[in-house]
């Protein structure tokens, strides 16, 4: 027998509470007649079973996501040395190539009489170059302004700039080969160069170059002084085996893309 905890009366069978421990009659059994000190928050009343703790929920952990980029084109890592610098190496390669073999040339010039049937000679005469001096003259010249708008205005931008004033120069080559009926071939990055330096002398005019590597002037000037060379010497293209169209055609994109990116920047500012 044992006694009950709240009134000591005798029990042959006490009931033993399962909140707390202790031992208690018929009339001090339940939890709240002994002032049992369970949580009421933790337990439901008035059940005698303890309620069991929900296990902590385990959250697998969960294989990492691939990364897209790892398994994309290796043109993306590619184009991370800057298209600037992979144009120069194009050219440069294209240019020994042409050397050593001699039908990279006809394949990869720009002939007015087959550009129907070869049509990519409208962007591969771009990269070709005719001999070392005009091969070096605008690999200098695309270095330094080449980069410098690519830092400018970023690498999709600077390739669109490149790529449509060549071509641009390219097809008005086309135009005037047909017009005048003298079909002469033509290769070369000049008209890309000066929409380079044309969209240049629209966003940084404050750029000073050396004209003709020893005479320092502004970009404009000297674009301007180019530009007034070139349309001089247009009747006489013939004469000086030198597509000064293709100049003025690139010129014009560039210094076209030069109004457009600065108009963007103007409004970002707001």
């Amino acid at each position: 027998m044992n006694n009950c905890d709240v009134c000591g009366k005798k029990e042959v069978l006490p009931y033993k509470c399962s909140y707390c421990g202790g031992t208690f009659c018929s009339d001090h059994r339940l939890p709240e007649q002994h002032n049992c000190s369970f949580d009421k928050d933790y337990w439901n009343v008035p059940v005698k079973v303890k309620k069991e703790k929900k296990a902590p929920v385990k959250v697998p952990i969960s294989t990492p996501k691939l990364n897209k980029s790892q398994f994309s084109l290796p043109l993306k890592g590619i184009t991370a040395y800057g298209y600037n610098n992979i144009i120069l190496g194009i050219c440069t390669v294209l240019f020994f190539m042409s050397i050593i073999f001699r039908p990279v040339e006809y394949y990869l010039a720009l002939f007015p009489g087959n550009v129907f049937i070869m049509p990519w000679q409208l962007v591969t005469s771009i990269f070709l170059h005719s001999s070392f001096s005009h091969y070096l003259v605008n690999m200098i010249v695309l270095l330094f302004f080449g980069g410098e708008l690519e830092r400018r205005v970023g690498g999709k931008i600077y390739i669109q700039i490149f790529l449509l004033s060549g071509l641009s120069g390219n097809l008005a080559y086309l135009a005037f080969a047909y017009s005048t009926g003298h079909l002469i071939p033509a290769l070369g990055a000049s008209g890309a160069i000066y929409g380079i330096m044309g969209t240049l002398a629209i966003i940084a005019p404050e750029i000073r170059v050396l004209f003709f590597f020893f005479l320092p002037m502004s970009i404009r000037m000297a674009i301007l002084i180019f530009a007034a060379w070139d349309i001089f010497m247009l009747p006489y293209s013939l004469q000086t085996g030198i597509a000064h169209i293709a100049h003025l055609a690139g010129l014009f994109i560039g210094l076209y893309y030069g109004k457009k990116v600065r108009i963007v920047r103007k409004w970002r500012m707001w």
